[in-house]
């Protein structure tokens, strides 16, 4: 999946993105959201930077990945400014400014490699996006609503899940809009 996402020309993961910031745009869980995480886009992952100028009456954060002992994400308000520093896996994230809870996030936007459309997803594999949001797995309703954000050749017919695995309430691609749970 990783080498299908980053086979795919500039062009095409340009218009992949416009078609998903204009699909998410109208979504009603970015709609009813004020506070909202999102990613920087690595590895043929959809840019959905492009909601911050968009949207300017709402709040972006991005997530800052956590140092020991440490397990969760921190998400630090970011206005769509260039970044230099780069984490331990180069991507990029805000030095300075104000972080904002996790679970008091509305919408957290989530890239991913793979997905089902029963919400199950497959990340890069560290387990930070669980960790951060395992308050849902004891009470569903907790926390913010969780939507992936995936080319639509990212669909699977059937993931395999574990117990400590955090499902999405939906994913967005550039074809549809899943709801999940």
């Amino acid at each position: 999946m990783r080498a299908a996402r980053r086979a795919l020309d500039t062009n095409q993961q340009r218009v992949t993105g416009q078609a998903i910031v204009n699909r998410l745009s109208r979504h009603p869980a970015l709609c009813g959201a004020k506070h909202i995480g999102l990613y920087w886009p690595m590895d043929g992952e959809v840019d959905v930077r492009g909601l911050v100028q968009r949207h300017p009456h709402k709040r972006f954060y991005l997530p800052v990945l956590p140092h020991a002992p440490h397990p969760q994400l921190r998400f630090v308000h970011w206005r769509g400014q260039a970044l230099t520093y780069r984490n331990r896996f180069q991507i990029p994230e805000p030095v300075h400014g104000v972080s904002h809870p996790p679970a008091r996030l509305d919408l957290v936007l989530m890239p991913l490699v793979a997905f089902d459309p029963s919400g199950a997803r497959l990340g890069m594999g560290a387990g930070f996006y669980d960790r951060t949001f395992w308050i849902q797995r004891l009470l569903p309703g907790a926390g913010p609503r969780l939507l992936g954000i995936a080319h639509q050749l990212q669909c699977v017919e059937f993931l395999p899940t574990d117990s400590w695995d955090i499902p999405l309430h939906g994913v967005v691609t550039e074809q549809h809009s899943y709801h999940c749970r």
